[in-house]
């Protein structure tokens, strides 16, 4: 046995003035005399009296120096030279991805990880260093370049494991940042495996510590909806990344409740595909694997999807009939469009309602009032509200028929437009100061966009049947631009798929003023709308997302998003005994290496049980307590 701070031990001679004091200290007796004159005892006091005596046995000095060899020796740091894989400065890589949260080693792979790198700690020396990293989806450094004992402890047991995979090449470039400028740096991988085959090699000696036992697991690898000719339908594929054939059930959820089971067998190392017709209107699907033994990665056996993603926006043509518009709004994903003619009785209960979000007029004199949704004006005409000052959203005082486009914006609305081979034979003299000018010809605008009383108008000052434009390739292309800035057909763009920390886009309409994102947690993200697309990137949980975004009438659902892990090298959980990095094979031991095992924390806890007994000695005697039996 060794110490580390052996000029502790000189605070072993504070032993001494213990052991004076007990040699000083006075030993009167009391006794009962018969008269005054009996003192003849007075000789003995003088010898109580002397300033040294006899030192005697005595239970309570025996107690205070053991106390006082047991501080002493803690302060002195003793150990034990132990085999360890701990010296110099030390990397540790502890994998936090979705794997390490397998159950085949109790509790989890995560904590029995935790448990070798907490005695990595223990046997870390006095001269040594650890930079402590935790690899996830976004690697972080718990800890950095520390040799204390208890801030590693600290970082440690806030590490915890992500439902994700791990980001393993960022997680070498901090390492191998950590172990610059030390000879002596190691780097140690605690991990079940499965690391990418293409990652760069290390700058310093590494070392693997192996996690796992056993590779046994059904994970449903794959849900996704489409629609057929006789409805939805459903796909899903389990996968058995085990060596044995294993048997499960296969339960849906459509909207919250249950909707059917299916007992399925998967042969060991292959796929299981499965298929359901859906019912109209399915909006939601949770999928769950029960039932099935030796699984041993609970978090791939749930997945979820949404079909359709959002909630497809509904546009209303008011028109006497124009084959051009109804063919393309027909085709516009995330559009439901209805038709309506001028004055009848669907267009005014939809303009008095406002229940469309979108509001197409074509060729007709616009309603008054004016509805509270985006608009697509196709040749205005004059008319009570036009022309008056209710409004003032534009103004039409005639006709021009030189309309050959002179100047053409810089605008996302005319990407993939090619205007050179388009003709108009007239348009309408419009006069809106608040809008942009898209497209200009010399007799005035042909296209026109922008926002009066937070909704997006664009105006075409022509009519699609007096042109050419529905027979130029640039009709489908800017209809779709145009209506894509109106109003989106999906308020987000959220993959089928989406795994874990993959932001999302959410594109609101123009009345939105704030959007809120509730988490499969239960918790809620919000966000104020501003001119830019807002990106949500809290996707760190499993499950599904509902988006509600917010206007000056309330709040409206958006749709939904699922989040699923659907990772192949998560659910091949079988733990590897050697791992490669680079052209290098990572050995788990390393020859020669000792380490240090202190017990300082011991020599603490026995110094506060003999102050127990110390105390007991001093106030109530030798005598154990008596037990009342009765």
């Amino acid at each position: 046995m060794s110490f580390l701070t052996p000029l502790f031990l000189l605070l072993g001679l504070l032993a001494v003035p213990i052991i004076l004091l007990y040699m000083l200290r006075l030993r009167r007796r009391e006794v009962l005399v018969s008269s005054t004159m009996l003192w003849q005892k007075l000789l003995r006091d003088r010898e109580a009296n002397a300033p040294w005596q006899k030192l005697r046995r005595n239970l309570l000095l025996i107690l205070q120096l053991l106390i006082l060899a047991a501080l002493v020796l803690a302060l002195a740091r003793p150990f034990l030279p132990v085999s360890s894989v701990v010296s110099g400065s030390v990397v540790v890589l502890l994998d936090g991805s979705a794997s390490m949260q397998a159950t085949d080693v109790k509790p989890t792979r995560f904590e029995t990880a935790k448990a070798e790198v907490g005695r990595l700690i223990n046997d870390l020396s006095g001269s040594s260093q650890m930079t402590l990293i935790k690899v996830g989806q976004t690697p972080a450094i718990l800890a950095s370049a520390t040799g204390d004992h208890t801030i590693l402890r600290r970082a440690l047991d806030t590490a915890q494991p992500e439902p994700a995979p791990a980001d393993w090449a960022a997680a070498f470039a901090l390492a191998t940042g950590a172990a610059q400028g030390f000879q002596d740096a190691r780097i140690i991988l605690v991990s079940d495996g499965g690391l990418p085959d293409d990652l760069p090699p290390l700058p310093a000696e590494s070392i693997y510590i192996p996690i796992g036992e056993s590779g046994e697991n059904l994970a449903i690898t794959a849900l996704a909806t489409r629609d057929t000719d006789t409805g939805p339908q459903l796909f899903a594929s389990v996968a058995n990344e085990g060596l044995l054939d294993r048997e499960a059930l296969l339960s849906w959820t459509l909207d919250g409740t249950l909707f059917d089971s299916r007992r399925i067998v998967v042969s060991a190392g292959s796929n299981t595909n499965v298929t359901w017709e859906l019912p109209a209107g399915t909006a939601t699907i949770e999928a769950r694997l029960s039932e099935h033994e030796g699984d041993n990665l609970p978090l791939d056996d749930t997945a979820w999807a949404v079909h359709e993603g959002g909630v497809s926006n509904r546009a209303l043509l008011v028109t006497e009939g124009n084959l051009f518009l109804e063919q393309v709004y027909s085709v516009l994903p995330g559009v439901e469009a209805f038709k309506a003619s001028p004055g009848n009785n669907l267009a005014n209960d939809a303009l008095g309602d406002g229940e469309f979000d979108l509001y197409v007029f074509d060729s007709m004199p616009l309603p008054s009032p004016l509805p509270a949704a985006d608009m697509l004006i196709i040749n205005p005409q004059p008319g009570e509200v036009a022309a008056s000052g209710e409004n003032d959203l534009l103004t039409v005082t005639g006709t021009f028929s030189n309309t050959v486009a002179i100047r053409l914006a810089d605008s996302p609305l005319l990407q993939f437009v090619d205007w050179r081979n388009v003709h108009v034979r007239q348009a309408q003299v419009v006069s809106a100061p608040w809008a942009q000018r898209l497209v200009e010809a010399e007799g005035g605008p042909l296209i026109m966009i922008g926002e009066r009383n937070g909704h997006r108008i664009a105006i075409l000052t022509f009519d699609l049947r007096d042109s050419d434009l529905p027979l130029q390739i640039a009709f489908p292309i800017l209809m779709a631009n145009i209506t894509s800035w109106l109003n989106p057909g999906r308020a987000f763009d959220a993959p089928m798929g989406l795994q874990p920390g993959v932001p999302v886009t959410i594109v609101p309409g123009a009345s939105t003023t704030a959007v809120s994102v509730q988490k499969p947690d239960g918790t809620t993200w919000r966000a104020d709308v501003g001119e830019d697309a807002l990106i949500f990137n809290e996707t760190d949980q499993l499950g599904l997302y509902t988006v509600n975004l917010q206007d000056n009438g309330g709040t409206r659902p958006a749709g939904s998003f699922a989040v699923n892990l659907f990772s192949p090298a998560e659910s091949q959980i079988r733990p590897v005994e050697t791992v490669r990095i680079g052209q290098t094979t990572v050995k788990t031991t390393s020859n020669g290496d000792v380490g240090q095992r202190e017990f300082w924390p011991w020599l603490i806890g026995l110094a506060f049980v003999i102050l127990l007994a110390e105390w007991w000695v001093h106030h109530r005697g030798t005598h154990l307590p008596k037990l009342n039996l009765r």
